[in-house]
C-alpha cells in the first residue's frame, strides 16, 4: 500500500506479462528441434561454440532462420536465448563424451573386464543374463544428448558423472 500523503492514480491498468507459448521459451524450443532436425546446421553451429565464437554461432542461426523461415520473424534476443540453451546443453554433451574417453583409457589400462557395472540380472541358476556397464550408460547418455533436444540429465545423474570421474582416474 502506498503512504498516505503521495497521490494514486485510480484509472491506471495493470499490464501482464502475455502467458502466450510462443512468446519467449516457446519460440526457443521450436528453434532447438529445427537445429536438432537439420544434421548440417548443427554441425555448424557446434563447431562455432566449441571454437568459442558465440556470436558467429547466433549469425548462422539468424541467417538460416531468415532463409528457410521467412514467414517468422524471430528477435535477436530470441536467437541469442537459444544460442545459450543451446550451448549449455552442448557442454554437458562434451564433458559426458570427455567421461566416455577417460572410462576407455582405463579400461585399456587396467582391463574391460574390470570395469563398473550399473545393474546386473542373474538368472535363477545363478548365471549372468545381463549386465549394464558403466560405459554403456554414458554411451547411452550421450546417444540421448545428442539426439534428444528434450532429453537433460537430472542432478543426480550428474553426481553420478562426477563420482565415475573419480573412480576412472588414470592412475600413473
Amino acid at each position: 500500500m502506498p503512504p498516505r500523503n503521495i497521490k494514486t492514480w485510480k484509472n491506471v491498468t495493470y499490464v501482464r506479462p502475455s502467458t502466450d507459448d510462443k512468446t519467449g521459451w516457446g519460440h526457443i524450443k521450436d528453434i532447438i528441434k529445427e537445429i536438432y532436425s537439420n544434421r548440417e546446421l548443427k554441425s555448424e553451429i557446434d563447431y562455432q561454440l566449441n571454437d568459442g565464437s558465440k556470436i558467429n554461432a547466433i549469425k548462422l542461426l539468424k541467417q538460416y532462420m531468415e532463409t528457410y523461415h521467412k514467414s517468422r520473424k524471430y528477435s535477436l534476443r530470441t536467437l541469442k536465448d537459444t544460442i545459450d540453451k543451446y550451448e549449455s546443453r552442448l557442454i554437458i554433451r562434451n564433458k559426458i563424451e570427455m567421461l566416455r574417453d577417460r572410462i576407455e583409457k582405463w579400461c585399456e589400462k587396467n582391463g574391460y573386464e574390470k570395469v563398473g557395472l550399473q545393474k546386473e540380472v542373474k538368472s535363477k541358476t545363478g548365471e549372468y543374463i545381463y549386465r549394464y556397464s558403466d560405459w554403456e550408460m554414458i554411451d547411452d547418455h550421450e546417444g540421448l544428448m545428442i539426439n534428444d533436444p528434450q532429453w537433460r540429465p537430472s542432478g543426480k545423474q550428474m553426481k553420478q558423472y562426477n563420482k565415475l570421474w573419480k573412480k576412472y582416474e588414470a592412475k600413473v
